[in-house]
């Protein structure tokens, strides 16, 4: 019996997770975003970049894989603030500046567009 009560406590909790999870709504869709949102949001990350790869630098000096992942992951919470408070969909966010970048809108800065190569760290 007494093995039983912490098996039976995960389970229910398990239980009312994915029950929670199934049952819950999702996000509101947003608006979509107009030609004139779509190139501010560009200019806005665009010129928002260097500092962004700034910070992502003094976070993992030297190792030029970690510093742009956590730099894309500052663009994607701006991408996700910008939508979240202009009621836009984030999709159509990401899509502005994929399409800033490929068909070269004006920005105050051109953003980076490579990757640098994996060098897996041996420790984290």
């Amino acid at each position: 019996m007494r093995d039983r009560v912490p098996k039976a406590i995960v389970a229910v909790v398990a239980v009312v997770a994915v029950v929670r999870a199934a049952t819950a709504s999702g996000p509101a869709p947003g608006h979509p975003l107009s030609d004139e949102q779509a190139h501010a949001v560009y200019r806005d990350l665009a010129s928002r970049e260097r500092g962004m790869r700034r910070e992502a630098a003094v976070a993992f000096p030297g190792d030029l894989w970690s510093q742009d992942d956590d730099f894309h992951r500052r663009e994607n919470d701006t991408a996700r603030d910008f939508a979240s408070h202009k009621e836009v969909r984030l999709d159509d966010v990401v899509r502005a500046v994929d399409d800033g970048m490929k068909q070269r809108w004006p920005a105050p800065s051109r953003p980076v567009a490579t990757v640098p190569p994996c060098r897996p760290r041996l420790s984290y």
